[in-house]
């Protein structure tokens, strides 16, 4: 008897995409083919990122209709990957379903905005004092370098939208703890739908600074008491903030 020796062809299971920063003040018809040239994966994973970043950029609002057709004639795509990408989204929590309308882009009641800054702030303060207790000189010095680059983007809303995200991230990774990282990222998906915090006017944009280099002072410090209280009143300055932009808009 011949047994054949050949092996199968290895399949590749689709991974999951990063999550990436917002694309800044970009549109998405400039997100399509060129960004589509330099990206690796399924067209799904693409369409994924695409559409997340529509979200996080606010060219897709909360409330907007998620129709397939059209958002695959915009991305130059067939309807298969868009549907695999939506369905990503829907995994997210980014998309849900409305009974009137369809899929829709997911909006935020007044409810959940508040609960959502509540679980924010415990799982930030938390973060915030790990970090004081683990974060390495390097990583201190990359915070710092951020508060710099915050200075210099004071008057472009959309990118210090993307800055802020960013700073955020990279005092979870400071706290050197797998676990608060993931719950953070989750929570940092879910702020995608809100108005960002850096379009809420200037006065909000030199405070938040100013937070910010109270928040990095703590940890430099090696202070996690200090680390977790200013990062508490960071985050219940943002939560009004964005209570007071959320009742001037409804």
């Amino acid at each position: 008897m011949t047994v054949s020796l050949r092996k199968k062809p290895a399949t590749k299971k689709p991974r999951r995409p990063a999550r990436s920063a917002a694309a800044g003040q970009r549109t998405l018809d400039a997100l399509t083919q060129d960004a589509l040239q330099d990206r690796k994966g399924s067209r799904g994973v693409q369409a994924y990122e695409l559409l997340r970043s529509a979200i996080a950029t606010g060219k897709l609002k909360p409330g907007d209709r998620v129709l397939e057709s059209e958002l695959a004639a915009l991305l130059k795509m067939s309807r298969t990957p868009v549907r695999e990408a939506i369905a990503l989204l829907e995994t997210d929590g980014l998309v849900s379903l409305d009974n009137a309308l369809g899929k829709v882009v997911t909006k935020l009641d007044y409810q959940s905005v508040m609960e959502l800054y509540a679980v924010r702030e415990v799982l930030e303060a938390t973060a915030a004092g790990l970090a004081a207790r683990n974060a390495s000189e390097i990583e201190i010095a990359t915070l710092r370098n951020m508060l710099e680059l915050e200075e210099q983007l004071i008057g472009d809303p959309g990118r210090l939208a993307d800055h802020n995200r960013r700073f955020h991230e990279a005092i979870y990774y400071c706290s050197h703890n797998r676990y608060i990282l993931k719950m953070l990222q989750y929570i940092q998906t879910a702020m995608m739908l809100l108005q960002p915090a850096g379009r809420s006017g200037t006065d909000r944009r030199d405070t938040a600074l100013e937070e910010h280099r109270a928040i990095v002072a703590a940890i430099a410090a090696h202070d996690p008491n200090a680390a977790e209280a200013r990062i508490r009143t960071h985050v219940r300055n943002a939560q009004q903030a964005r209570i007071k932009l959320l009742l001037q808009t409804t």
